[in-house]
């Protein structure tokens, strides 16, 4: 036999569920619920950091092969709507090369989050600026190794 408080805390989880569904929309919450890429790489070839004046922190994660992005993930501390967006930002990055990676903004994100509401839309901007910190600090990785292949030459 279950427990009345359980039986409460279950309807009440659902009610919250049914709402933010409504609020957010359904890929939103998928995302949120079930966010793709989510997670910490150790073997990153490069990191993008930042911290938005919300205080949330998002950290995009690239391994690449060259200018070829082989896999992408994040990492936020942020709300529902910033793992979202982190989500999005890995799988769009994952499979490009940098000159297409580097297009992918906020806007990107927004356009495949429908329905993300309009004081949560900094979360996408946070969720592409990391990324950008990502493919620009590898990039100067790069410009580093050259100039030092070239100049041992």
């Amino acid at each position: 036999m279950k427990n009345p408080m359980d039986d409460f805390v279950d309807k009440l989880q659902e009610q919250i569920f049914e709402e933010s569904k409504e609020t957010y929309g359904e890929e939103v919450f998928s995302r949120w619920q079930n966010p793709k890429f989510m997670g910490r790489m150790t073997d990153a070839s490069s990191v993008g950091r930042i911290t938005g004046p919300c205080g949330d922190t998002m950290e995009i994660y690239l391994q690449l092969d060259d200018d070829l992005i082989q896999k992408a993930s994040f990492f936020t501390d942020g709300c529902g709507s910033s793992v979202a967006c982190g989500s999005v930002a890995a799988e769009l990055a994952t499979g490009k090369e940098f000159d297409e990676a580097v297009l992918i903004g906020g806007d990107t994100i927004l356009d495949i989050l429908k329905g993300l509401p309009e004081e949560e839309h900094h979360c996408a901007y946070l969720a592409a600026e990391a990324l950008q910190v990502a493919i620009h600090e590898w990039m100067l990785k790069k410009l580093k190794f050259e100039n030092t292949q070239y100049i041992e030459s």
